[in-house]
């Protein structure tokens, strides 16, 4: 009988593990294990990596189902919180975040009434707030003069190019109208951004924004 070499037997193991080997060659190494100790233990080695019983797999493959079911949840949660954020931001971006208007002497004209009112027209489309300051004193070209600020706002929804939002929503004149107590007091009206906040915490100044600022009205 002619000898088989063990390199031989265990290069065909796998193989013969899994029962892709010719008949003849099933026999050969079939006859070798039963006298080589050596490969038999390889035999025995290879079989325990290379088998996994059908029982066995079964509980695996549920878990992996069971792991990325969990996670296609997480993402499907995720996703929905996700687009409820961005649809929350745009909504409130379109009709809570505010800007102010530019000014234009077609667009906004104060005067004082004869019963020493002073009143503000609007004349655009709409607007969404307005901004005004209680009168304050503050040097203007070396004299002290009682100034407010005031500013139009809108809205994305408010914007007078907003047709689609604002469709034909045309107002020929909206006035806004000071405190009667407040009216004497002023001696000139500006236009301006402004932001209280940042005044109040030092990020910015009245004089500074007084520099910005546009004249509309002075009494």
């Amino acid at each position: 009988m002619i000898e088989i070499k063990c390199t031989i037997i265990q290069d065909v193991l796998p193989l013969y593990i899994d029962e892709v080997v010719s008949q003849d060659t099933k026999e050969m190494v079939d006859q070798h294990l039963q006298h080589c100790e050596k490969c038999r233990e390889e035999y025995e080695t290879m079989k325990r990596k290379l088998y996994v019983p059908l029982e066995n797999k079964a509980p695996i493959i549920k878990k992996i189902n069971k792991q990325w079911r969990r996670k296609k949840m997480i993402i499907s949660i995720v996703s929905v919180f996700a687009t409820a954020i961005i649809l929350y931001g745009a909504f409130a971006y379109v009709f809570y975040y505010e800007r102010v208007i530019p000014y234009s002497k077609s667009l906004i004209k104060i005067e004082m009434q004869n019963d020493n009112q002073l009143v503000s027209h609007y004349y655009g489309k709409s607007y969404s707030s307005v901004s005004e300051t209680l009168p304050m004193p503050l040097e203007i070209d070396g004299e002290r003069k009682n100034v407010s600020f005031i500013s139009y706002k809108q809205t994305i929804a408010d914007s007078p190019s907003r047709n689609l939002i604002n469709n034909e929503k045309n107002l020929n004149e909206q006035n806004y109208i000071w405190e009667f107590s407040e009216s004497e007091k002023i001696d000139a009206v500006y236009y301006v951004d402004y932001d209280e906040k940042k005044v109040a915490t030092g990020k910015d100044s009245w004089d500074s924004i007084l520099k910005r600022a546009v004249l509309i009205w002075e009494k």
